[in-house]
């Protein structure tokens, strides 16, 4: 059965479909045994083999050819809970003569692909949603094919072991792994059309059973080079590149800069430990929001009494709910969960959490002392909180660009907020706390207003029109700041 091309409002191809090498038994990878068929062998949470589909879908690609070979019964029933988990549809194929090459993999595919442009990786090839945009941005010619290729030869990971191309004026014109010269590595992603099918079979007729010999065939008719260096990626076939692997996932999930300086220095430091362990389980990001929050309320009323160990205990609780509301994003870094409803449900439980919080302490104050001041107080500096959250995001949506992440920026954030109020349970002061910070993200918002209606009056240069609904060309949508990669590179 041929898979039938998704289609636009225009007729176009919204994406295209993607074909998955998942044939190969993996001695490698498991130093000569093969005790777990490749594709399942698990990488920080998540196989090998939903770890393909998921970095694929994250650019918008939901149709999938999964070659089988090895193990293939095992291997597919993997696959169609993938399918039925990740929402996706993933047709079969089994390639009777995989073990000659990856080569004869890639040519069983073509009875499902027919005349279809198409993506190409190997199932245990990690890469950054960066590069799959990269390459999918840059399509081949009709008759052609293109490779993500890699400039960068400091980064690469197990040189020895790596295809190499040599190019020319953006066309490969070379390609193996014993090459003595060199420009690029091979990424192992393709962006194919039916040549590479043809180049295939010609390698076949001479002998030549690996998917390097069928590119080999095509070199003549043009193979372009997309350069994708500064990306992340992985060939992840031996214990080693596992090892590194999983170091380049954990390197994912600090921010950076868009953490506040609570979260950067003390909180992200124990998360990312707690996210390590929860991404061995089930946990889903938006359990993990919900538990926060459920935290945060057990803290708030343990604030809103009258006692000096009940205001210990719900500084603790506010502060743990606050260092753990950073696995969420973690996890769903980590598993490749990220949502645009995880997301909002996350924003808008931790503004009920901070509201409980800033209410439950007012309230306290209320019945320690009799001053008419308190209410009013407190609830300004309630108010300096969702101001906080509402400002710069106001700001994106009215000028169309960020407000700068600066270190004012930093300072109304959460993190801070919530970590005042929790020393100042603990010192048996919370409401002179909430007072403080709210007094200090009051001052932070109105220079942010400022300098906010200082920038506005500057030119900006627009965001690019989004044209993708009209060129048929798909149409990516970040749900989170990507980080710049150093050594090693990290995915997200």
């Amino acid at each position: 059965m041929q898979l039938l091309s998704r289609k636009n409002d225009n007729g176009q191809c919204s994406a295209p479909l993607a074909v998955i090498l998942a044939a190969g038994n993996g001695y490698r990878i498991q130093n000569g045994s093969n005790t777990i068929p490749k594709p399942l062998i698990n990488v920080r949470g998540l196989s090998l083999a939903e770890r393909s589909v998921a970095q694929l879908q994250s650019v918008g690609i939901d149709r999938f050819v999964v070659v089988l070979g090895a193990n293939a019964a095992t291997v597919r029933a993997h696959f169609e809970c993938i399918a039925k988990r990740r929402r996706c549809a993933i047709d079969f194929i089994v390639a009777k003569d995989w073990m000659r090459g990856n080569g004869c993999s890639a040519a069983a595919a073509m009875s499902l692909v027919g005349d279809e442009p198409f993506l190409l990786t190997m199932v245990d090839h990690l890469l950054s949603r960066e590069l799959i945009q990269k390459l999918i941005s840059e399509p081949p010619s009709p008759e052609g094919i293109a490779l993500a290729v890699d400039y960068d030869k400091s980064s690469m990971f197990d040189e020895a072991d790596l295809t190499k191309v040599r190019i020319n004026n953006g066309h490969i014109t070379a390609i193996g792994k014993n090459l003595e010269r060199w420009d690029a590595g091979d990424t192992g992603l393709f962006y194919c059309t039916s040549e590479l099918f043809r180049g295939l079979s010609r390698a076949r007729l001479r002998g030549g059973f690996s998917l390097t010999d069928g590119v080999l065939e095509c070199l003549a008719g043009g193979v372009r080079a997309i350069d994708i260096t500064g990306n992340a990626w992985i060939d992840v076939d031996t214990p080693e590149a596992v090892h590194e692997a999983v170091g380049r996932i954990d390197a994912s999930l600090t921010k950076g800069r868009e953490d506040g300086f609570v979260s950067q220095y003390l909180n992200r430091p124990i998360s990312r430990t707690v996210s390590k362990v929860l991404s061995r389980t089930s946990v889903s990001p938006n359990q993990i929001s919900v538990v926060c929050f459920l935290l945060g309320l057990l803290g708030a009323g343990a604030l809103a009494v009258t006692n000096a160990w009940a205001w210990v205990v719900g500084g603790l609780l506010i502060q743990l709910s606050s260092i753990l509301d950073g696995c969420d994003g973690e996890i769903a870094r980590i598993k490749h969960l990220h949502s645009s409803r995880g997301a909002w449900l996350d924003t808008m439980l931790d503004r009920y959490a901070d509201l409980a919080v800033g209410i439950a302490v007012t309230f306290t104050a209320s019945r320690q002392y009799s001053a008419p001041w308190i209410w009013p107080a407190g609830l300004l500096a309630i108010m300096s909180f969702l101001l906080a959250s509402y400002m710069t995001k106001e700001y994106e949506l009215r000028f169309g660009n960020p407000y700068p992440n600066n270190h004012l920026n930093r300072l109304k954030r959460r993190d801070l907020r919530v970590l005042v109020i929790a020393v100042g349970a603990l010192l048996g002061q919370p409401f002179p706390a909430l007072i403080t910070i709210g007094a200090l993200t009051h001052l932070v918002v109105f220079w942010i207003m400022f300098d906010a209606w200082r920038r506005a009056g500057q030119p900006v240069i627009p965001k690019p029109l989004d044209t993708s609904s009209m060129t048929g060309k798909v149409n990516v949508r970040l749900e989170e700041p990507e980080l710049v990669g150093t050594a090693p590179r990290s995915f997200e």
